[in-house]
């Protein structure tokens, strides 16, 4: 009873308040402050001051949290060295990718892994690389696979996998598509966009840069938050976009979208994998980025 407490406590403080920590820990706020009394009545101490609806860890709570938060990690250890020594592996994997990550690469993978470890029940994020990336840090998410560039960071280990090229996309009976043409041509076309934060966009636009072209005179039409909505625009002759191979491969296979050539060659791009370097493990995700680095690597 008293690690539960414990854990009840921990998410107290953390969350700064009775009614959060509840939320979080699916109890109510009555159960919460039931918990807390009895283990301050365990230590005989007050663990919080309570004050107009509000609360403050006291010197006694604040030197019972860091034994709460070791427990929890030793709890975690415990299970980690249990789970390894069973043929199967329970537990959660939680996951966030970018778009075109999500929608495209990552089902098949995750498909296999849940037929070889059934009992893991998984869960999968899709936003854009800077929220993913949040999310990672937050911890919201154990691991993040996201597209293009991001800002490196002390507290997170990445590693790059498999590759990807944008095309510039046009509707099936466009002229555009007939002979390869440069970026300098094309920029007066109309053009959509993902949106600003997009891995897809922002690689699109420094490849633009390189070769001495300005993003910002881009005839832009439209923007659009998925891949999808960006293909259906094209087909409805909205106008003409940049957008991933992978995800246009069966759009061209039903002679349903054409690609531009480009004189200037490929737009060539590296999905990336980051987690945070001194966050737990659970063997759950441990064993899917083994998997996963094999899978893509292969």
């Amino acid at each position: 009873m008293l690690d539960t407490q414990l854990k009840i406590f921990k998410t107290v403080v953390e969350k700064g308040g009775f009614s959060l920590a509840a939320q979080e820990l699916h109890m109510t706020q009555s159960s919460v402050s039931q918990q807390i009394q009895c283990l301050e009545s365990h230590y005989g101490m007050k663990l919080f001051d309570r004050m107009y609806h509000k609360i403050k860890v006291t010197q006694a709570g604040s030197a019972l949290y860091p034994y709460a938060l070791e427990l929890e990690r030793l709890y975690q250890k415990t299970n980690k060295t249990m789970q390894a020594l069973k043929a199967d592996i329970t537990g959660q994997l939680q996951i966030g990718c970018s778009m075109t990550v999500g929608e495209y690469y990552m089902p098949e993978i995750l498909g296999s892994f849940s037929r070889m470890h059934p009992l893991v029940l998984i869960s999968m994020e899709v936003a854009n690389t800077e929220q993913i990336t949040s999310m990672v840090i937050g911890g919201s998410v154990s691991l993040g696979f996201i597209e293009g560039h991001y800002e490196q960071m002390d507290m997170l280990v990445d590693r790059q996998f498999a590759g990807d090229q944008l095309v510039v996309i046009a509707p099936i009976d466009s002229k555009m598509a007939i002979k390869p043409m440069s970026l300098a041509e094309l920029m007066n076309a109309r053009w959509i966009m993902r949106e600003k934060d997009s891995g897809t966009r922002r690689i699109f636009e420094e490849f633009l840069i390189s070769r001495g072209l300005d993003p910002k005179k881009l005839n832009i039409c439209a923007e659009m938050g998925s891949t999808q909505a960006v293909m259906e625009a094209v087909k409805r002759e909205m106008g003409i976009a940049a957008i991933s191979r992978l995800a246009i491969q069966n759009a061209i296979k039903h002679c349903e979208l054409s690609v531009i050539p480009l004189e200037e060659g490929g737009i060539e791009r590296t999905f990336t994998m980051i987690y945070c370097k001194d966050r737990f493990q659970t063997c759950a995700v441990e064993k899917f980025i083994s998997y996963f680095i094999e899978k893509a690597t292969n």
